[in-house]
């Protein structure tokens, strides 16, 4: 347990149906088939992902692809790394993060990052509130019961790629972030020193700190399908 957070803390040290480009505010969608997912960190069957929004993240160099919708109170995220096809232990992961109400300067606990490395399916949660700023103002929390992040190896089923290559699942509860049609949205995702990020400007080399959640860009449900969720609940 010591080795797992002293990684964590190393790594947080330095650290629809249609298409999206660029830095573009991500739309995310309703999907109904997504019980059918298998965390395994790759694309285990060619229509796993169907009805998800899919986002070209990198269309210039076709190298990184987001899946992403939702689905009884959770976000599904498949991020796929078309051309990491190389494993750096450790050093391969993948980091999600939502801002659940107002977008501050420093993270604050409505904050929240979900990270799993390569070739695990062990994830972690992290929460903003930290004074450190080496740590980008995130402490490491207990995980959710209904967490799931596995990273991998995406290959012959991939609808992208079939070149065996790093790819990352992700269940989360929004219940812990908060019902909303609107969140800041931040994607880290390591190929050894290369980092790819969402927005694009904080890509770069190894070491990445995660920025400012006010410098964090954008997921919409432009149909209010989440709060319409939430509703729905509580009417029962």
């Amino acid at each position: 347990m010591k080795g797992i957070l002293g990684i964590i803390t190393l790594c947080m040290i330095i650290l629809l149906s249609g298409e999206a480009y660029a830095d573009e505010p991500i739309k995310i969608t309703l999907a109904n088939k997504l019980h059918e997912t298998q965390f395994d960190g790759k694309w285990t069957f060619n229509a796993e992902w169907k009805g998800t929004s899919e986002v070209k993240m990198y269309d210039g160099d076709g190298s990184l692809v987001l899946r992403i919708a939702h689905m009884d109170g959770f976000f599904y995220i498949l991020i796929d790394y078309l051309t990491d096809t190389t494993y750096h232990h450790i050093a391969d992961m993948a980091i999600v993060c939502f801002d659940g109400f107002d977008t501050s300067t420093m993270a604050d606990e409505s904050d929240w990052c979900y990270t799993v490395s390569r070739e695990s399916g062990n994830g972690h949660t992290l929460r903003g509130g930290s004074p450190l700023y080496q740590t980008s103002h995130f402490n490491l929390v207990k995980n959710h019961p209904d967490f799931v992040a596995y990273g991998g190896t995406s290959d012959e089923s991939d609808r992208y790629v079939l070149t065996p290559h790093a790819a990352y699942e992700f269940r989360i509860p929004i219940e812990q972030i908060g019902f909303q049609d609107e969140y800041g949205f931040f994607i880290q995702v390591f190929d050894g020193n290369d980092v790819k990020t969402y927005p694009k400007e904080f890509s770069g080399k190894f070491p990445q700190k995660i920025p400012s959640p006010a410098k964090w860009g954008k997921l919409i449900s432009p149909d209010h399908s989440i709060s319409d969720w939430l509703k729905s609940i509580s009417s029962k």
